[in-house]
Formats: structure tokens, sequence, C-alpha cells
């Protein structure tokens, strides 16, 4: 397992990576790396080479995913679509394709009904992702409201079990982040034991509980709690890395920093923090 961290592509940003000793990058591609063209190619060989300099990698892409709400007539173009960013994947070596959702969750069906939905269009996207040889990783982040209107879908266990049946392929499965389960009351080590044959790649992130005003607001109001970079919330990771580690998991691990403390200014200290208090965490 290698660490690293989710950012905007940039030369500064690589080497600000390697000076703090991480191994990869999880970017959102810049648009200039995307297309069969001879501009394309070149972008993303002057990326590869920067990156080879620093002995850094882009472990994961994130990028978009077609929602459950998508028209029969407008699959085809999502899958061109995913397929162009998949190409991307294929060239930074294997990188993982992530992405928040499936989004488009109808809150005037059944979660079944949901499934039955996904199914539909993610049953042609696994097969181009078994064409393409790249792995698909959805970020369980529930969005706004858990289960809300046009929210995503797969954001707890029981809908994964019910996704990974509806579609069982191998290159289908979960970019895991534990922070999403935390203020859903979900057991997150629970859920990583049970599923981690599923993960592709793992995002970094903890929780912070306000518990004061929690007894106060109680959980259907905002601000009893905040996501965190590892180590500053509620998460035991010693106990999460055990896990991974004792399951075998074999893939990349990178922060997502939604820290609110370390913002701004910060931002790079906060990377800089995390990143060696994990390594002191990390099972080696």
């Amino acid at each position: 397992m290698k660490l690293g961290f989710l950012t905007g592509f940039s030369e500064e940003v690589v080497k600000f990576a390697a000076d703090n000793s991480f191994d990869c990058l999880e970017v959102r591609p810049p648009k200039e790396w995307i297309g069969d063209t001879d501009e394309a190619h070149k972008a993303r060989q002057e990326a590869k080479k920067v990156l080879n300099e620093s002995n850094i990698f882009i472990a994961s892409i994130m990028e978009a995913l077609p929602p459950l709400t998508t028209p029969k007539d407008e699959i085809e173009s999502h899958l061109e679509k995913m397929a162009a960013v998949m190409d991307v994947c294929n060239d930074m070596n294997g990188a993982v394709y992530t992405g928040a959702g499936p989004s488009g969750y109808n809150i005037n069906k059944s979660l079944e009904d949901n499934v039955a939905m996904y199914k539909e269009i993610y049953s042609q996207v696994a097969e181009l992702a078994e064409e393409k040889g790249v792995n698909i990783g959805f970020e369980n982040w529930p969005g706004r409201r858990a289960f809300g209107d046009g929210a995503n879908l797969p954001i707890t266990p029981k809908a994964w079990e019910l996704m990974f049946e509806a579609v069982p392929s191998s290159n289908i499965g979960l970019e895991f982040d534990p922070s999403h389960l935390m203020w859903q009351w979900i057991d997150p080590y629970k859920a990583a034991k049970d599923f981690v044959d599923h993960f592709h790649m793992v995002h970094l992130k903890d929780t912070q509980i306000f518990y004061d005003k929690l007894e106060r607001v109680g959980n259907h109001a905002r601000g009893w709690w905040t996501y965190r970079l590892p180590g500053f919330g509620e998460l035991d990771w010693h106990r999460f890395f055990t896990i991974l580690y004792e399951a075998g998991y074999k893939g990349n691990m990178v922060i997502e920093h939604e820290d609110p403390i370390f913002d701004g200014e910060r931002r790079n200290e906060g990377f800089t923090i995390c990143g060696n208090y994990l390594r002191k965490v990390l099972i080696s």
C-alpha cells in the first residue's frame, strides 16, 4: 500500500508530494489529458515525465459517473466519455477510475428499485471496464442527505451488497472512505471487514463528532460533526489499517483533505502533518 493525497495536478503539487515523502496522487484529470489526439498523448507524456522525475505515480483518476437517471439514448455518450478517461487510467500505469456516485437516487422508489436502475446502466459500464482492464471505485459519499432526492446510491453496506449482486464484476468496487459511515452511525470497522475484497482504493478522512451539540439538536440537524484529517477525529486508524493488512489489501490510499482547521494557507501544512501521522500508524 502506498500513501498519497487527492489534488489537482501541477508540477508544484508533484514536487510538494515528493518533498514530503508521499508516493502517489489521486487527481482530477486536466482536460488536455483526455482524448486520442497527438496533443492529449503529448500532455500525458509530459505529465508522466514530471511524475517519474519525482518518483510519484498517479494511483487514481477522479471523474464523473453516469447517474441512475441517465436516459437510454444517452448511455452510449457516457460510455464514450468513460472510455476516454479509462484510456488515461491505462496510460498512467493502471490508475483506478474513481468518483462519488452514481447519483440520481429516486426517493419515490425502494432501495431495491434504485439498484435495478443501477443494474441497467452499470452492467454496460462493467463490460467497458472489463474490456479496458480498468477498475472502478465508487466513493461512498452520501451527498448532502443520505438517500435524499438525487443523492448517491453506494453509501451503506446494504446498498453495496445489493449493487455487487446486481453487477457481479470484479472491476466494479469501492473507493472506501470510513468518514462517511461514521456520521451515519455505521460501524466503519465491520464495513471494512465485510467488503474489503471490493476495495479498489481507500480515502483517508476522519470525522469529528461534537457530542455536546448532538445531545441538544439530534442527528436531524447540521453542525454536530465535521470532516477532519486522520488523527484529528474519532477513527482508530491502527485498528482500521490492521483490518486492511490482515485481509491482504494491496491497493493504495490517499488523503482526502476536507479539514476546516487546516484550510486555506494551512492546507499543505495539514497534508504534511497528516502524512507524518499516518506513516507512524501504518503497519510495515
